[in-house]
């Protein structure tokens, strides 16, 4: 190049490369097109028939599938039972529209959704909440001077969701307020759309950009874990280890013992009953209905197969502290295949090295969805390319199910270990 010196042809190459380099790009993040949604004509004919469920000409989403319960529809066999959850807690409980509200804006909050936050709020005005009981929530403002239905609703909210462990107390002040129906309904709501959040906001990233400010930020201590006491509480039922005994069948109308020995009947993996955890869902027999068979595709009919599935629960029993979890599915663990030395990288948070590929990337994406409540592209894009977009899907609400479980029985009826049950999980 006459005329030009070494230095200045130096630079260009510099500049020509960092441009081509800049033009290239990182790797295109997968959740980008993902976030597209799937249009009912791409669909089978089954997943077309869930799709119809939510869309419809007399359904809130007559106009198609928000992008957050969208997202689902990339798992079409999930899809069908998350779906109609989705519909039967968001519209259709006996819980009245301001306490749902209430109920899902004091969840928006503890899970720092602004997409959530932005889009409930407006409802709740819409319906009539005050500003002022939106700002206490929103602030975490003293509970004075609210109505006592508003103050039970954001207190249980407070302390299933930042306590991870609602209180004997409020648990009794809501039992009385709204029946065990009802505050199974309740706890079922506030646990679903933090399930809602992991499974769809957080794992595909919905959080980025949008309409909505950030919320502002609230000093909310991490919840201390809560370790199983050696001598049970007052409160607890002992024949159930529960604050409410065992549901039996009989005490159940036609539709209940319809959704009861689906679950419960010979050829089930749960012929002798519902263990306490799951049984408890049974206290609303229609939450049951979709939330039970949601349960067993999710434990045993996802494509991930039985040993990455018990993988996946361990990882989400240690990272949500659930001692009752982890402390039941450490032996099918090791029942499933998985080893005692990967077993101890996840019990004690070890470093991921010499791991399995596909072993180490169960419990990252554990360790950043549930963790970290960020799941980077790198790690869903792994995910994608191990699993399929089918597969990533199961296994973000796999996790963010297991502690929908978590919140909706385990924490919030106090279930207790069983009686001399060692507890397996070093918790302090």
């Amino acid at each position: 190049m006459p005329g030009v010196s070494r230095r200045a042809v130096a630079l260009i190459a510099v500049v020509v490369l960092t441009a081509t380099a800049s033009a290239q790009g990182p790797s295109p993040d997968p959740r980008v097109r993902l976030r597209q949604g799937i249009t009912r004509d791409a669909l089978d004919a089954e997943a077309q028939r869930t799709y119809d469920v939510v869309v419809n000409a007399t359904s809130p989403h007559r106009d198609g599938l928000p992008a957050p319960i969208g997202m689902w529809m990339h798992s079409p066999r999930m899809a069908q039972h998350i779906l109609p959850t989705y519909m039967y807690l968001r519209f259709g409980t006996q819980l009245d529209l301001r306490t749902k509200e209430l109920a899902i804006l004091i969840t928006a909050r503890h899970v720092n959704s602004r997409t959530q936050w932005g889009t409930h709020g407006r409802n709740a005005r819409m319906i009539g909440v005050e500003q002022q009981v939106i700002d206490v929530m929103g602030y975490g403002r003293p509970l004075d001077g609210l109505a006592e239905t508003d103050a039970l609703v954001i207190r249980f909210g407070r302390e299933l969701l930042g306590d991870r462990h609602v209180s004997a107390d409020t648990f009794a002040r809501a039992l009385k307020r709204f029946g065990r129906r009802g505050v199974t309904d309740l706890a079922g709501l506030m646990a679903f759309y933090e399930f809602l959040y992991l499974s769809s906001n957080v794992a595909f990233d919905l959080e980025a950009g949008g309409p909505y400010q950030p919320l502002p930020a609230l000093a909310l201590p991490k919840p201390a874990p809560i370790a199983s006491p050696s001598v049970a509480p007052a409160d607890i039922n002992p024949e159930s280890r529960a604050r409410l005994p065992h549901v039996r069948r009989d005490d159940l109308d036609a539709d209940g013992r319809e959704t009861y020995d689906a679950i419960v009947n010979p050829k089930s993996r749960y012929s002798r009953g519902l263990p306490a955890p799951i049984g408890m869902w049974m206290y609303s027999p229609d939450m049951a209905r979709h939330v039970l068979p949601a349960y067993m595709y999710l434990r045993f009919g996802n494509p991930l197969g039985t040993r990455l599935t018990e993988l996946a629960i361990l990882s989400t029993a240690r990272e949500t502290s659930s001692q009752f979890q982890w402390t039941s599915h450490e032996p099918m663990a090791r029942e499933a295949g998985l080893e005692p030395a990967l077993i101890d990288v996840v019990k004690h948070r070890k470093g991921l090295e010499g791991l399995g590929e596909k072993d180490a990337l169960v419990v990252r994406f554990s360790r950043e969805l549930l963790g970290d409540r960020k799941l980077t592209a790198e790690t869903f894009t792994r995910a994608q390319n191990a699993f399929g977009t089918v597969g990533v899907t199961d296994l973000a609400a796999l996790m963010a199910f297991y502690d929908f479980l978590y919140l909706s029985s385990n924490a919030t009826f106090d279930i207790q270990m069983p009686q001399g049950q060692k507890p397996l999980l070093p918790l302090p």
